[in-house]
C-alpha cells in the first residue's frame, strides 16, 4: 500500500497534542476520562472523522485522527473540547481558560510514520512511568489495537487491518511491533514535529517496522509475539 493509497483512502491523518492551559490536570476521577471519550466518540459521528488511536493522559490528550478538511479539523476538536469544558465547568464549578490556544498537530504521510505514530501514542503512559506497559494504562486505545478489547471510539485504518487477515493477526502483529528495539528513536522524532502545520516524511523509521508490514513477513511477527 502505498503513500498516496493512505490519503486516498483515510483523508488527511494528524497526530494531535491538546494540553491543559496552565499544565495542570485534565482528568480528576475516572468518570472525567469516560466522560471525554464520550465527547470524543460524539464529535467524530457528528463530523464524520476517524480516530484511529488515542491516549488520555493527566495533563494532556494525543489523537490519532484522519478527515478531509481543515474546518472539519477545527470543528471536531471545538465539538470536543467544548463539551468536555461544559462538563468540568459543571462539576468542579470553574470558569476561565482550560486548554492551551489551540491542539497542536503533526501531519502524517508514510506508511511507516503512521505506524511510529501509533506506537508513540500509546507507549506515552510508559514514557511518562505511569505504567510498565501500555497494556497496563487504562485510557488508551491499546487495549483494542493489541488485545481486542472492545472500543466504540476507534476505527481501524487500513493499514491496521493490513497488519493480518483476521483480528487475531492484526492484535499478534501490533505486539510484535511494540516488542521491537526501537528505545526512543520513534516518539522522540514524533514529538518535536507535533507543532501546527508540520508534516513529517517517511524515511525515518527503522526497517524493523518496514518489515512488518511487508507481505510474507507476518510469519515472523506472529512468532516474535
Amino acid at each position: 500500500m502505498c503513500d498516496r493509497t493512505i490519503r486516498k483512502m483515510a483523508g488527511t491523518l494528524r497526530h494531535v497534542v491538546h494540553r491543559r492551559n496552565d499544565g495542570s490536570s485534565c482528568f480528576f476521577t475516572d468518570e472525567d476520562y469516560l466522560v471525554y471519550l464520550d465527547c470524543l466518540k460524539e464529535a467524530a459521528e457528528r463530523h464524520r472523522c476517524a480516530i484511529h488511536a488515542y491516549v488520555l493522559m493527566p495533563d494532556h490528550v494525543q489523537l490519532l485522527v484522519s478527515l478531509d478538511t481543515e474546518l472539519r479539523f477545527a470543528r471536531v476538536m471545538r465539538c470536543i473540547s467544548g463539551r468536555y469544558v461544559e462538563y468540568v465547568n459543571y462539576i468542579y464549578q470553574r470558569n476561565g481558560a482550560f486548554w492551551e490556544h489551540g491542539p497542536k498537530f503533526t501531519l502524517i504521510d508514510s506508511e511507516q510514520d503512521l505506524l511510529a505514530t501509533y506506537l508513540s501514542i500509546e507507549a506515552t503512559p510508559v514514557r511518562a512511568c505511569l505504567a510498565a506497559s501500555p497494556a497496563d494504562y487504562r485510557w488508551s486505545s491499546h487495549g483494542h489495537h493489541a488485545d481486542g478489547s472492545e472500543d466504540t471510539v476507534i476505527r481501524d485504518h487500513p493499514l491496521y487491518l493490513n497488519l493480518g487477515a483476521t483480528q487475531r493477526e492484526r492484535q499478534l502483529a501490533f505486539h510484535a511491533l511494540f516488542r521491537q528495539p526501537l528505545g526512543d528513536r520513534a516518539p522522540a522524532e514524533i514529538r518535536p514535529s507535533a507543532h501546527l502545520g508540520s508534516t513529517l516524511s517517511g524515511d525515518r523509521l527503522t526497517d524493523r517496522i518496514e518489515r512488518l508490514v511487508r507481505p510474507g513477513t507476518m510469519e515472523h511477527a506472529f512468532a516474535a509475539a
